[in-house]
């Protein structure tokens, strides 16, 4: 694909964006890849969980880590849940439960809902899980009953009813009717109150599980975790300790051993006064002034300490003092299975705890109970970190000293215990190898533990591997049940949970869980009516009960008022354990009364009505009226039970006095219109146009003049013509037909007040002030290039060519005015349109002749000309048509003295713009030449002879027709006679203003045409060629078409 540049090329364009968008989509796919891969540690880093070395800590690590854990992303704490603040009820408002918002939840596959759903159950419905949605569907289809949408939402989102579906409802609810079907049907009453706040728990945020939790969490009987993990390995990967060379806040004990490297402070006072401080050397001396040098490696301090105060006995009647300053850093090796074994520097108080965190603890398969510190190759001390873990025991840290080797075996005997217990891990067993030594070490086990069956997975000689199940409830026999390398021990969970409970749900005043005692009761648990919530559905209530022996659910249903009120015992069930008990308030069975109110007050809506509610009732609740009620006549639309509407109307004013013939009880459904005043008064209107501040449509109000709307506009510009104005009136005549009459006035005397020009206004008049003439209309024209003072100027109305030129001062010496160029705005714009119509007649035309001589092409020769013929003009159509006009005019300048007055010196408008340019010394060369190009002019020289610089002509150029395009825009056609005659003026003309006119002038153009009729598939084109060549010469000859009038 060819691309051509300029601002017209959007294809360029297009492509390009796209490409930046691609490139731009890629980076950012690369950078959020990145993002998710873990970051690699640097060498050097401090990882957090892991063990740090710490200044002054140095060590040469024999084996190189396996691997090192990149550190975690902190996690972000969820935030709490945002709890918008309940909505302010003024009066006795009521909030339904449908307009309350649920959670959207994609809708599951569609189940058409029975017929005698209302819309807001089928919107409930489709929001229920595909199974629940055909429970309801078949129950309510055999059953014909019917559920609200209040009801279905309690169903699934209130905690209490999670054990029930709709299905248990209904099927409930049609057993009872069964059970009652030949007792009398007592209507429910119909009780209108409000409804209490729903009770909404916001779920806390979980932390970390305690052993509380633990303790109360009750699960499946063998559902325990098993992700285990060894004791004690933590403390290694999650602490950081930090191990210096020199802790001056611990006192240097009597049995230090001074070596190399250490401090020895020395203070004289008495005869002599001075101060030392001394390194003891490689050799182990240290030297003190008048006294020389003296061995001190290798004693203890408290025996350096008796040795320098015997030496210092030499001075006489000097008293001496010796403390350490600086102690030594001691070499230390820590080998065997651990994370970095290798050789280490620590400083001189550095313990057997110190050396393993240095070297990251023990591998895993490190011992944690036999670790050793070796001497001059024997074992000293064996430490057991289990004593410091479990009991902080640390008699056994002993510290370090140069060359010791802290040595880690292979580890023990390990067991795993999970489940109940305190600390659930992976341990290590050392002398006793008992169950009962693993207990204690996992901190003993929780009150949820089940010890009747202690199970144990054991591997039995390398072949198998066995269950073994213990009894021990009291936890006797663990001190005699020996356990094994590798064995898992498993501790359950109790399976009894609360058996002697049942639970209370539904619309009552105290729901939760009870004790349950034996022969318990409905009525002991609801005694009366005062522990029931208003609006309970007395009729109807159920028992959700898990039968013996399959377990499987079954439902009760029982009349509550007859079971609580009248005592009934067949309605009074009595209870069982861990029965589920709801109670259902009456709108979970018929929709709740309300009313709508629409138009003019406050807060428009759909209210709930309560019992004996009144038009007054629902205003109120809407907020009151608006200021724009009409009080005389409000209407309500009333439907009854076969859809029928009717009208009723009433006087809004007296039905906030409360006169009871206006104040109308209101029915479910009823929906109140109050009518704005507005529909009633119109809003007359006047309006002002023109040269005012602010023009628009302003209120008419009675006795309005035209100098009171001026006021209300802003009053008039500074532009405004005060001589006269115009008011033109609306005049209808008998109610039939409508009329406009005109008026004018003079502004100046109607703003003094003048009553005869001060016009009193009528409803929908219309003002017009009009604009001085001419006002600020400033008009500019461009002048550039050859003269003495070039720029943009204001002309006068009127002005001409010559004026422009003289109050730019004239031309300079080297102006060429043969090559001046004049456009102008208006010129361009009409050239422009006449190419586009152009260019649109042409493409018609064109692509019409060529394919009708395609149909009745007669070879394939043919129709491959006649189709390249179609590409060929496709490219001059799109070509034209990118063509931009330059709304150059042709002039002939000479100097403003003979310009003035002549045809030549136009009036200018705005937009115009010369430019004069330098004299152009060359002559082109184009067409059907051997070699097109650029020639020094030479005013001897003709066209020919320019021909035949440029190599003379082509096979097929057009001799007859050539055309030479002057430099001023103007183009003439060569002629092929001597003296020709000039049809636009009708005379001979050969000089312009006094100058000689040559055939050729600097910077013209010698255009040299092709033989169209040479290319058979080209010879349509010669009427294009010849059009633009007749563009090309008339599109500059526009000098009579603006000359001044």
């Amino acid at each position: 694909m060819v691309f051509l540049k300029g601002k017209n090329n959007r294809g360029f364009g297009v492509n390009r964006w796209f490409l930046i968008i691609a490139v731009v989509s890629l980076f950012i796919f690369a950078g959020l890849s990145s993002a998710q891969q873990q970051p690699g540690v640097a060498p050097g880093m401090v990882i957090p969980g892991q063990p740090a070395i710490y200044p002054g800590v140095t060590g040469f690590s024999g084996q190189q880590p396996s691997g090192m854990a990149a550190p975690q992303a902190p996690v972000q704490q969820g935030q709490a849940p945002q709890v918008s603040p309940p909505s302010q009820i003024q009066g006795p408002q009521v909030v339904t439960p449908s307009q309350i918002q649920t959670p959207q939840v994609s809708p599951p596959a569609q189940v058409q809902p029975p017929q005698q759903l209302t819309p807001q159950q089928a919107e409930a419905l489709k929001r229920l899980s595909p199974e629940q949605q055909k429970a309801i569907q078949s129950e309510m289809i055999k059953s014909g009953g019917t559920l609200t949408p209040e009801a279905i939402e309690a169903l699934k989102a209130s905690p209490e009813f999670q054990l029930l579906t709709p299905e248990d409802v209904i099927k409930g609810k049609e057993a009872l009717e069964k059970k009652e079907k030949e007792a009398e049907k007592k209507e429910p009453e119909k009780k209108i109150s409000e409804t209490l706040p729903e009770k909404k728990v916001i779920e806390e945020t979980k932390g970390e599980e305690t052993l509380f939790d633990r303790f109360r969490k009750v699960g499946g009987y063998q559902d325990i975790p098993l992700n285990i993990r060894p004791f004690g390995y933590e403390f290694f990967r999650e602490a950081a300790v930090k191990v210096i060379t020199d802790r001056k806040d611990i006192p240097v004990p009597s049995q230090y051993v001074i070596g190399p490297g250490d401090e020895v402070k020395i203070l004289l006072w008495g005869r002599v006064n001075a101060q030392y401080n001394l390194i003891v050397d490689r050799n182990g001396n240290i030297t003190i002034p008048q006294i020389g040098p003296i061995p001190v490696a290798g004693l203890t301090f408290e025996d350096m300490s008796k040795h320098l105060i015997k030496q210092a006995e030499q001075i006489v009647g000097a008293n001496i003092d010796i403390t350490m300053g600086a102690l030594k850093s001691i070499p230390i090796f820590v080998l065997g299975d651990v994370r970095r074994p290798g050789a280490y520097t620590v400083g001189s108080f550095a313990t057997l705890t110190d050396a393993l965190l240095i070297a990251g603890g023990p591998s895993g398969i490190g011992t944690m109970r036999n670790i050793q510190l070796k001497r001059k190759d024997k074992v000293i001390v064996t430490f057991d970190l289990y004593d410091l873990l479990l009991h902080g025991d640390k008699s056994k840290d002993v510290i370090l000293q140069a060359g010791d080797v802290v040595f880690v075996p292979v580890a023990g005997p390990v067991v795993g215990i999970a489940g109940n217990v305190k600390r659930p891990a992976i341990y290590e067993l050392k002398d006793k190898n008992d169950l009962h030594t693993l207990l204690n070490l996992a901190g003993g086990i929780i009150p949820t533990a089940y010890t009747q069956q202690i199970q144990i997975e054991r591997i039995i000689k390398n072949e198998r591997q066995i269950v073994v199940d213990i009894d021990d409830k009291n936890l006797d026999k663990a001190k005699n049940i020996a356990l094994q390398d590798a064995d898992f021990i498993k501790i359950f969970n109790i399976v009894d949970k609360e058996a002697n409970i049942f639970f209370l749900f539904g619309n009552v005043k105290r729901p939760g869980k009870y004790e349950y005692k034996q022969g318990m009761r409905i009525k002991d648990i609801i005694k009366d009516n005062l522990d029931l919530l208003p609006e309970t559905y007395m009729d109807y209530a159920l028992i959700r009960r898990v039968a013996p022996p399959d377990m499987k659910s079954e439902f009760i249903p029982f009349n509550l008022g007859k079971a609580i009120i009248d005592g009934h015992n067949d309605h009074n069930i009595p209870l069982m354990p861990m029965d589920n008990i709801f109670i259902f308030s009456k709108w979970f069975f018929k929709d709740r009364p309300y009313a709508t109110i629409e138009g003019e007050v406050r807060r428009p809506g759909r209210f709930e009505l309560s019992l004996n509610a009144r038009v007054k009732d629902i205003i109120y609740l809407a907020g009151d009226l608006t200021r724009d009620a009409y009080l005389y006549k409000g209407e309500i639309l009333r439907i009854n039970k076969n859809n029928e509407y009717s009208r009723i109307y009433f006087n809004v004013e007296k039905a906030l006095q409360g006169e009871l013939s206006e104040n109308i009880l209101l029915q479910d459904r009823d929906r109140i219109i109050i009518h704005s005043l507005k529909s009633y008064i119109y809003a007359q209107k006047v309006s002002i146009d023109g040269e005012v501040f602010k023009p628009g449509e302003y209120q008419y109000n009675e006795g309005m003049t035209v100098k009171d709307l001026v006021f209300a506009a802003g009053n008039v510009l500074e532009s405004a013509y005060l001589d006269a104005a115009d008011v033109s009136f609306q005049v209808i005549e008998y109610g039939k037909s409508a009329r406009v009459e005109h008026r004018k006035f003079n502004l100046r005397k109607a703003l003094e007040g003048d009553p005869n020009h001060n016009i009193l206004l009528q409803p929908y008049c219309r003002v017009f002030i009009k604009k001085i003439p001419d006002w600020r209309k400033e008009q500019f024209v461009k002048i550039d290039g050859e003269v003495w003072f070039p720029g943009r100027y204001i002309i006068r109305k009127g002005e001409t060519l010559s004026s422009l030129i003289e109050r730019a001062g004239g031309y300079t010496d080297k102006a060429y005015l043969r090559g001046a160029i004049f456009t102008r705005v208006r010129v361009k714009e009409l050239q422009q349109r006449t190419l586009e119509d152009m260019a649109i007649r042409l493409e018609k035309d064109l692509m019409a002749d060529s394919q009708l001589r395609l149909s009745t092409a007669l070879s394939a020769e043919e129709v491959a000309g006649i189709r390249a013929q179609q590409e060929g003009t496709h490219r001059l159509i799109d070509a034209l048509k990118r063509t931009q006009a330059t709304g150059r005019m042709n002039i002939s300048l000479a100097h403003p003295r003979l310009l003035k007055g002549s045809e030549f010196d136009i009036e200018l408008e705005d937009g115009d713009s010369l430019y004069i340019p330098t004299k152009n010394n060359v002559v082109l060369v184009h067409g059907a030449v051997m070699v097109p190009g650029s020639f020094i002019y030479n005013e001897k020289l003709d066209h020919e002879a320019y021909i035949n610089k440029a190599g003379g002509f082509t096979r097929y150029a057009d001799t007859k027709n050539m055309f030479i395009l002057k430099v001023d825009g103007s183009a003439i056609k060569i002629p092929n006679r001597f003296i020709t005659w000039s049809s636009e003026n009708a005379r001979w003309e050969l000089t312009a203003f006094g100058e000689e006119r040559r055939m050729l002038e600097p910077g013209d153009t010698i255009v040299v045409p092709e033989k169209i009729e040479a290319i058979a598939w080209m010879r349509g084109l010669r009427d294009i060629t010849q059009i633009l060549m007749q563009m090309a010469i008339t599109g500059g000859q526009l000098k009579y078409m603006y000359r001044s009038n």
